[in-house]
């Protein structure tokens, strides 16, 4: 089967294509910038690598034209919500505007094994009751968090209008060696650094509040796999742990792992303007289609810690 990757270069994508090559697929996969491409754990045989900017609609064309994928994996997006704040008609234009053009290009080339978007759990915001069901409202709190609700209901429409088969998986927390802008390998890193001095420090963090779904990338990645393959486009699917960790414990798990001693002192500057208190995913249909998690968290935690000491 030959697999166009939109955001290929980017932490899933990077895992999601190498999961396909392996899998013995060809894969198409695309890439922003050229310094995404020196990324370590970037797969570096069975990829075909070709640029793309969601923002540009003619190569959005043009990469579909050329690629004619069996399947689409649409991950590529403007991830932060930090950019999102700062600059939301950025992270529209990519999120939104450059969806809809790919889907648009999709309609005249359709792929017959269908599309998935990696949709957000972020589109749901503040729900009232946990565990967070894919019947729960969307009600985002931030401008990255209403881009993907965007992006999630588009692709219901395009799947009901236009006879794709549009596949929608929406991620909790996904994290795992090698990810850069979440808490977990953000404090790994620092802890990485600290041991490079062989002295005392501290860890810098932001709200430790807070508790989080988090799952493992490579836990994720076979749960797109199977939604895609066995996923119908009118029911979205969460995939996370179906449970959630307290961000300060994971980051005294950190400490305790450190191999110098480090102070934990929280950083004004690293607080966001509204931050959900917790989050934590139904995976019951995840579950149905034949997922189970196999990686627990502390091996995530020690995993991505090993990954920063050998950067």
């Amino acid at each position: 089967m030959r697999v166009l990757i939109t955001g290929a270069s980017g932490f899933i994508g990077r895992y999601l294509s190498a999961y396909a090559v392996s899998q013995g697929h060809e894969v198409v996969g695309t890439y922003l910038s050229k310094e995404e491409l020196s990324a370590r754990d970037l797969p570096k045989d069975g990829v075909e690598w070709v640029h793309l900017s969601m923002q540009d609609f003619s190569e959005i064309r043009s990469v579909v034209e050329a690629s004619r994928g069996d399947a689409v994996f649409h991950l590529a997006a403007q991830a932060y919500a930090k950019k999102a704040w700062s600059d939301p008609l950025d992270t529209f234009r990519t999120n939104v505007l450059g969806t809809i053009a790919l889907y648009e290009e999709l309609r005249k080339h359709p792929p017959k094994n269908g599309v998935l978007l990696a949709a957000s759990a972020s589109a749901y915001g503040v729900a009232k009751e946990l565990p967070i069901r894919e019947d729960t409202p969307l009600n985002p709190t931030n401008p990255y968090g209403v881009s993907k609700a965007c992006q999630d209901m588009l692709s219901l429409q395009y799947s009901l209008n236009f006879d794709l088969r549009i596949l929608r998986a929406r991620l909790f927390g996904t994290t795992g060696p090698g990810k850069t802008g979440d808490a977990l390998n953000d404090f790994a890193r620092q802890v990485a650094s600290l041991e490079l001095d062989r002295k005392p420090g501290v860890l810098r963090v932001g709200n430790l509040s807070t508790r989080r779904d988090v799952v493992d990338i490579r836990d994720s990645v076979r749960a797109l796999w199977l939604i895609f393959e066995k996923g119908n486009p009118t029911e979205p699917v969460n995939v996370g742990a179906g449970q959630s960790y307290s961000v300060a414990w994971i980051a005294e798990t950190l400490v305790r792992l450190a191999r110098v001693p480090i102070e934990i002192r929280p950083d004004p500057a690293l607080m966001r303007p509204t931050d959900e208190p917790e989050n934590r995913s139904d995976i019951s249909r995840l579950r149905a289609l034949g997922f189970e998690p196999r990686f627990p968290i502390e091996r995530t935690i020690a995993d991505s810690l090993e990954f920063w000491r050998n950067s």
